[in-house]
């Protein structure tokens, strides 16, 4: 699914672990291989990858957790990233609406496939 936010264009995909290993090497000078990846989101090409095979109650909450990067990584650009209690408070009430219209829109298109 394709989204705007401040803007930018999105994608939301869902992959395999494999390929989720295989953006890690895209995007990471050392990344871990191991474990296991529920979700990345990548500013650089403007995607958020979920794995595929999770249920669907976990791929909501991670997909809430990678829009929160996004949602970051899309307004905030200072580059020191040290958020005190007020900024995080912010970050959640300025972006919750934004966050869950977007996750509503994706299972509403997932749901009627």
């Amino acid at each position: 699914m394709k989204f705007k936010i401040n803007n930018k264009n999105w994608e939301i995909k869902e992959i395999s672990q494999e390929e989720m290993k295989e953006e890690l090497k895209k995007h990471c000078e050392t990344p871990i291989q191991e474990g296991k990846y529920y979700g990345l989101t990548y500013a650089d090409i403007q995607k958020i990858f979920l794995d595929k095979d999770l249920c669907p109650d976990r791929k909501r909450s991670t997909l809430l957790h990678e829009l929160g990067h996004c949602y970051i990584l899309t307004f905030i650009t200072h580059k020191e990233r040290q958020y005190d209690e007020e900024d995080v408070v912010d970050i959640i009430s300025n972006s919750h609406d934004i966050i869950r219209d977007i996750v509503d829109k994706y299972f509403e298109v997932k749901d009627e496939h």
